[in-house]
């Protein structure tokens, strides 16, 4: 059985109005990244999509459960506790890169973060918006670590400064003045041990 190439590890809690949305972008991703590498002829890109619920109080679950007849790559766990989702997925992705997200994001721009980590670089980031990184690498600093995704971002960037060996980077998409000052909130919680906070809220 071939290897999956990537899995899209999706954190989510009280998402109802946004999770279809973050899902049919996921399962835009490989059209994406074929067509970003231009001048190759690469193989197409093996996919899992793994959305992860924290106890959502709306129709979170619900949505998901319709969007299993619409995307057969799609597998869900549920009933985790709030800031474990991420850690509980590095003890079940199946694909050689893992890719994180937790609201909808430009395929073009998570396309172009798979490229870089399946070309060899350990990771890429988009702050708050978007982490790649090698199986090897997300087992050995998200396998144990509570939090969403802006605490995991945090905790690559801190391991691979260890390591002397920087990610890929590239700024994000919302660079808006709201979108600059929740960024910033988000990566407090942790340092306050309130990881579990670190969650997208309503625009």
């Amino acid at each position: 059985m071939r290897q999956i190439d990537a899995t899209v590890i999706i954190p989510l809690r009280d998402q109802e109005k946004r999770v279809a949305s973050i899902l049919r972008g996921a399962a835009d991703i490989p059209k994406q990244h074929t067509a970003s590498e231009r001048g190759t002829e690469p193989d197409p890109v093996s996919l899992e999509i793994l959305a992860l619920d924290e106890r959502s109080g709306d129709n979170t679950l619900a949505v998901l459960s319709l969007l299993h007849a619409q995307l057969d790559n799609l597998r869900t766990l549920q009933d985790l506790d709030p800031g474990t989702a991420i850690r509980r997925a590095a003890s079940v992705a199946r694909g050689r890169v893992w890719l994180i997200i937790d609201n909808p994001v430009d395929p073009r721009l998570a396309a172009w973060g798979l490229g870089q980590v399946l070309r060899g670089q350990r990771a890429a980031i988009v702050p708050g918006e978007i982490l790649v990184v090698d199986r090897a690498l997300g087992a050995t600093v998200l396998g144990s670590r509570r939090g969403g995704l802006v605490a995991a971002q945090r905790a690559v960037q801190h391991y691979l400064r260890t390591q002397n060996t920087p990610p890929a980077w590239s700024p994000s998409s919302k660079r808006g003045a709201v979108a600059k000052a929740r960024l910033f909130v988000r990566g407090r919680f942790g340092r306050f041990g309130m990881a579990w906070l670190d969650r997208p809220t309503e625009s």
